[in-house]
């Protein structure tokens, strides 16, 4: 698909789950993992993880190394057992995805982690629009996907919020969708697998690059024809 210049996209995260490598503790390991990072990154101050879950798989008790590019805007976060990378935006897919194989090189490098057990990618996007409350949701969004808003039940939603989860044959796809604020609406994929496997980032890679077409095609689904061709930079 061709690059959307006016995309909505909030957040996109790629992140993989392994079998705890503990080494991430220690700080003098980390800094060898700073240094393959390069300059382009600067360390944060690491916070805590607190036991349970954080939303995005990662779980238990330990250091959150957080390293951020300034320029991009771009954050690396490093557990002892899961690794992230968060943009906020991107010139397309294939930059976020070469920075990702760059930073999963020096993981394997420095930490050698032996197996995978979660690989996940995730885009939230927000169309906030005045618009919204003037011409409608379906405007913006697949009727399809709306359901009875600005059907039967008139136009005049107040709120929603929908989560739907589909298996598909690497895994599961979650689709949170609905009016947030008056005037924002949410679409919110996440396409991820579980299980063991060997932890190779080549292979990582490969399978991001077919969890984001997968996204892609749903978030293209799931507007309207209008709005796709204003994120093309076609005129309103």
């Amino acid at each position: 698909m061709e690059h959307l210049p006016k995309a909505p996209l909030k957040l996109a995260i790629a992140q993989v789950r392994f079998a705890a490598v503990y080494a991430v503790e220690q700080p003098a390991e980390v800094a060898n993992f700073q240094a393959g990072l390069g300059e382009r990154y600067v360390a944060r101050q690491p916070l805590r993880s607190p036991g349970g879950t954080d939303g995005q798989g990662a779980a238990g008790d330990g250091s959150v190394w957080l390293f951020e590019n300034l320029e991009r805007e771009w954050t690396v976060s490093l557990t002892s057992d899961s690794l992230a990378l968060e943009a906020g935006s991107y010139r397309d897919f294939d930059d976020f995805a070469g920075e990702l194989a760059a930073i999963l090189d020096t993981l394997h490098r420095v930490f050698a982690p032996r197996e995978e057990t979660r690989l996940g990618v995730r885009y939230v996007n927000r169309i906030e629009e005045e618009r919204i409350g003037k011409r409608g949701i379906s405007f913006f969004v697949n009727e399809q996907l709306t359901g009875p808003a600005g059907g039967e039940l008139g136009d005049d939603l107040l709120s929603s919020l929908c989560e739907m989860r589909f298996g598909e044959k690497e895994g599961q796809v979650t689709v949170r969708h609905g009016l947030v604020e008056p005037s924002t609406y949410l679409l919110d994929f996440d396409r991820f697998s579980e299980g063991e496997r060997e932890f190779a980032p080549k292979s990582i890679v490969t399978r991001v690059n077919r969890f984001h077409a997968l996204i892609e095609r749903l978030f293209v689904w799931s507007i309207s024809e209008r709005y796709l061709n204003e994120l093309r930079g076609e005129e309103r």
